[in-house]
């Protein structure tokens, strides 16, 4: 198994395909397997690159290190071990998040940028029933770690109701959970920041992709995306919610590899 020794921690990652790189990062909770029906299309023009996040999947679990920031630092020096220096970046939710902050903390270092169901730290207020369950699960896995009780209780929630109607999915996004440390959700790391101003500092081509079903809070920072980037596209995915590119990946990948295929060539000029 490919691993990645980074100062903090080692991380497991996969490559399939050639050419441009595209560099596929993954949500809270998942791991790289979540993009497992998007590598055989994208790598048939393509570089695939997919690796787990610090305390995910296969990858090591330290007890510190899950800032923005600090991912940032581990996918920097991931691509630096591989070798790879302008590619595209895909990121799921927090892994758009750290997509977003890589992109405007190395400008020079990106292609192309797909936000996927993205996170936006600080963006709007959240829910009070939300705030409620974050800190009634998060000292669920302080006192017991991911336990099945855990496991059970966030795909019962709305951010899983897709991946509930299909048994393989389900199946998968479960196994991942088990794997999760919950580390990231323990740490303070980014309670007080915020990264809205970092939205028109992006200066490469973006895709702001979002589940049509997925929650408001969502869609509105898609929209927020589409408004503040100067060179963006939006799309919604049919018959998705906030896990698309598992959920409806025949359309996710169409609207994907259209993308990157009008983009790349324009941006590498």
């Amino acid at each position: 198994m490919p691993f990645a020794d980074l100062p903090g921690a080692r991380v497991y990652y996969e490559t399939a395909g050639s050419g441009h790189p595209v560099v596929f990062m993954h949500g809270s909770c998942l791991d790289s397997r979540m993009w497992d029906w998007q590598v055989d299309r994208v790598s048939q023009s393509y570089t695939v690159v997919r690796f787990d996040f610090r305390g995910h999947g296969r990858s090591g679990a330290p007890d510190a290190g899950y800032s923005r920031p600090c991912l940032v630092e581990e996918l920097r020096g991931l691509l630096d071990h591989l070798g790879i220096y302008r590619p595209s970046l895909v990121g799921h939710s927090m892994g758009g998040n750290v997509a977003l902050e890589y992109a405007t903390t190395y400008p020079d270092k990106v292609t192309t940028l797909t936000l996927v169901g993205s996170g936006l730290e600080g963006y709007g207020v959240r829910p009070e029933s939300f705030q409620r369950k974050f800190e009634e699960r998060r000292r669920m896995i302080a006192k017991e770690g991911v336990t099945d009780r855990f496991v059970r209780a966030v795909l019962g929630s709305r951010l899983y109701a897709g991946v509930r109607r299909q048994p393989e999915v389900k199946t998968l996004v479960e196994d991942m959970l088990r794997r999760w440390s919950g580390l990231d959700w323990l740490e303070e790391r980014d309670r007080g920041r915020e990264q809205q101003h970092l939205v028109k500092q992006v200066g490469v081509p973006t895709l702001a992709l979002v589940g049509e079903e997925d929650q408001a809070r969502f869609h509105d920072i898609a929209d927020l995306f589409t408004r503040e980037i100067r060179v963006v596209r939006k799309e919604l995915i049919p018959e998705a919610g906030h896990m698309a590119p598992m959920e409806n990946p025949e359309a996710f990948n169409d609207i994907l590899v259209d993308f990157l295929g009008g983009a790349v060539g324009k941006a590498l000029i």
